[in-house]
């Protein structure tokens, strides 16, 4: 039975690439959202590659490489976008064959087939320092991404039709766009003149999770993340003084929204930029829009006690003491790209534990709508109080007491929210996922990245330290383990040596862990970004010490930098 079932996903399979190769429509073959909730199917690899190279850049030290988020676009293809040391990576039909002059680390845009095969690859970057960190598919084929560089006017990052066309200084935001066949259309520095990312550490392959770029079907271009450039400084972060809702900076550091529209030129490209924040420290980690770019939602964390939240929120006041909470913030256009649009701010919330003792600490690090437009949140906490609904509600886990900062490792958690509702009510679900290890030494986990398919089913991926622990259904919340969950299907059950990627699925009313497992090889790998193609397949990438990741038709075998990381990219059938 199990080698009929096999052969039945190998038919399947290539009906569905041979469907997305001539553009036919999938009648009757593309599971139902029972189907897709179905927790005894069998996921395996399409595809899985490495991709990194082995001589370093002429300024380079090392030769190492890392992925950060991934796009799929409506035909299947998957766009990957990071960072690399390395001067000789597989690259094909490149906008920039060669990392610039004098750069210390280059952003790159890859993007394979349906089976796997590298349709063009790209260097993105000037010279210092350059990195890829959202990516998203444009709506006519092609690509958005966003970055940091503190590439210079010796050796700037290549810029057409910008808003921007100069460095502004101590590290920008860049925003470009490539169309289908990996021309640069469009691409603008962002920033003013202080620090844009984190500073001192922009370039760390682990400073800058979530995806913080997203496409509407317009092909409107929204992005978020972190400014310290205020409204005092010589050059302040460019805010659109005419239609932002928070023209003045907030405090230390803020959070900001801007909209681009690449078909534009010049002053003309920037329809919307705001900042986002209370008078300490927030970051915008993710962003998502609906497609008809009426709605933004943006996700990230504050230590602000004064973040501009909304009376519907959730929780519109902050614990009395804290470390960080996530915030959720969503948005209204009124005309999305026309420069007249009205923005107003529908729904803001801190999202978070409020037990003052010990101090909670929580981080929202990904968004996403699901198919009825509710969103989706992601992240890591380390407190006990959570947001849950009482164990009357379906949920997989509810409570972990075993939760604390000094006391825990982080644990992951799935939060629903439905904006349209106020306070308590706006809860749909929220579940902790298991992996918050209090063992010394026993790691802990945390989910960076969510993505929602057609049936409403969540896909988190994010990475972990823990052993694992089969999962069992209950009819009932249960305490969260401290381990990983696993599912009985999983592509591996354990962990495959220090850090491991991993990948949950659940089900769209939260109750039920579908499938989870375990991704590596025997050094240590980190997951950071997920998207879901047209067939419900799942696009996983992020980075890989291991020589021995998991390869399946793959475009690279390992590239033979010894110690060096490089970046994979695999994508899981269902």
């Amino acid at each position: 039975m199990r080698g009929h079932t096999k052969r039945l996903k190998k038919h399947r399979t290539h009906f569905r690439l041979l469907a997305a190769l001539t553009g036919l429509a999938i009648m009757g073959c593309s599971e139902s959202s029972e189907n897709n909730q179905t927790a005894d199917q069998e996921p395996y690899l399409i595809f899985s590659t490495y991709l990194g190279g082995k001589t370093p850049c002429d300024s380079c030290g090392d030769a190492f490489t890392f992925a950060l988020n991934n796009a799929s676009d409506s035909f299947g293809n998957t766009y990957v976008c990071g960072l690399t040391q390395a001067k000789d990576l597989p690259l094909k039909n490149a906008y920039q064959p060669q990392p610039a002059e004098g750069s210390h680390s280059s952003a790159f845009v890859m993007k394979y087939g349906i089976t796997g095969q590298i349709l063009w690859g790209t260097y993105l970057g000037g010279n210092n320092d350059n990195i890829g960190i959202g990516i998203a598919a444009m709506p006519d084929g092609g690509v958005a991404v966003a970055g940091i560089t503190t590439s210079d006017s010796s050796a700037p990052f290549p810029t057409k039709n910008a808003y921007l066309s100069d460095y502004q200084g101590n590290g920008d935001y860049f925003v470009a766009v490539l169309d289908k066949d990996g021309n640069l259309t469009y691409s603008t520095y962002l920033g003013g003149s202080e620090y844009e990312g984190e500073a001192g550490a922009q370039f760390a392959d682990d400073s800058s999770n979530g995806n913080n770029i997203a496409v509407d079907s317009q092909g409107l271009v929204y992005v978020t993340g972190i400014t310290t450039s205020s409204d005092t400084s010589s050059v302040s972060f460019p805010v659109t003084q005419n239609n932002a809702i928070q023209k003045k900076f907030g405090g230390d550091i803020d959070a900001f929204l801007a909209i681009i529209d690449p078909s534009k030129t010049g002053n003309g490209s920037l329809l919307y930029s705001s900042f986002i924040g209370g008078k300490d420290h927030e970051k915008g980690h993710s962003v998502a829009v609906n497609p008809g770019g009426g709605v933004i939602t943006v996700v990230g964390y504050t230590n602000s006690n004064n973040f501009p939240t909304t009376e519907n929120g959730y929780r519109k006041d902050p614990p009395e003491s804290f470390t960080s909470n996530g915030f959720v913030a969503q948005y209204h256009s009124s005309k999305p790209g026309i420069p007249s649009s009205l923005y107003t701010k529908a729904y803001a919330t801190y999202m978070g534990g409020k037990n003052p003792s010990p101090k909670p600490r929580d981080e929202c690090y990904a968004v996403a709508l699901d198919p009825n437009g509710l969103v989706v949140i992601t992240g890591r906490t380390q407190t006990p109080d959570f947001p849950m609904l009482d164990s009357t509600y379906p949920s997989i886990y509810n409570s972990a007491p075993y939760l604390g900062q000094g006391i825990s490792n982080d644990e992951p958690y799935l939060t629903k929210l439905d904006t349209t509702k106020s306070g308590a009510d706006s809860l749909v679900y929220s579940t902790f996922l298991g992996g918050g290890s209090t063992a010394q030494g026993g790691g802990g986990a945390f989910c960076s990245a969510v993505a929602v398919d057609s049936g409403g089913v969540s896909h988190v991926v994010g990475e972990t330290t823990c052993t694992g622990i089969l999962y069992q259904y209950s009819n009932v919340p249960v305490e969260a383990p401290q381990a990983t969950p696993y599912t009985g299907n999983a592509l591996f059950v354990s962990n495959q040596g220090g850090y491991d990627a991993m990948n949950m699925q659940v089900s769209s009313e939260g109750s039920m862990l579908l499938y989870s497992t375990f991704l590596g090889g025997s050094g240590n790998d980190r997951g950071y970004g997920v998207s879901v193609d047209p067939f419900n397949n799942i696009v996983i990438s992020g980075l890989t010490y291991s020589t021995d990741f998991p390869l399946k038709n793959q475009a690279q075998n390992w590239p033979g930098n010894s110690g060096h990381m490089n970046a994979f990219i695999s994508k899981i059938g269902r």
